[in-house]
């Protein structure tokens, strides 16, 4: 799921040195991989910069990452693409026409982690997560 240098502690230093992984090193490995695009010319009308676009693709995000861990499948975002230099060759690559943009791609597929141990990155809900007010941090939900 993260290359070795992420999950070790004593390798940190070697993970900030490095610096970014090259493109190939993210993607390698990855049964799917999912890239979104929108019609940059078509927006919301009186919605300048298309910020209300923007926000509706981040909803679409959220609920794809949401969908997909609920089924136990892996969706690792990856926002590389969406910059300038990448987002030029992936176009071409794929003959996506000039005017299209790409929003977002993610990586999605069975982590390997869930087959082996692995250092946790993310909280649990449960720590960041109140209740009606701030301090409150009865259980939301009831489990079974």
């Amino acid at each position: 799921m993260f290359p070795p240098s992420w999950t070790d502690p004593a390798r940190l230093d070697e993970a900030v040195r490095g610096g970014p992984s090259p493109l190939q090193e993210r993607i390698q490995g990855s049964l799917t991989l999912l890239i979104v695009i929108y019609d940059s010319p078509k927006r919301a009308p009186a919605s300048k910069g298309d910020i209300l676009g923007i926000m509706s693709l981040g909803s679409v995000m959220e609920n794809m990452w949401l969908m997909t861990q609920s089924l136990g499948i892996g969706f690792h975002v990856l926002s590389v693409f969406g910059g300038t230099p990448v987002e030029k060759k992936v176009k071409k690559i794929l003959n996506i026409p000039e005017y299209m943009k790409i929003a977002f791609a993610a990586r999605v597929g069975y982590p390997r982690s869930a087959l082996t141990n692995y250092l946790r990155v993310r909280r649990d809900i449960k720590d960041f997560t109140h209740h009606n007010r701030f301090g409150n941090k009865q259980r939301m939900l009831q489990e079974p």
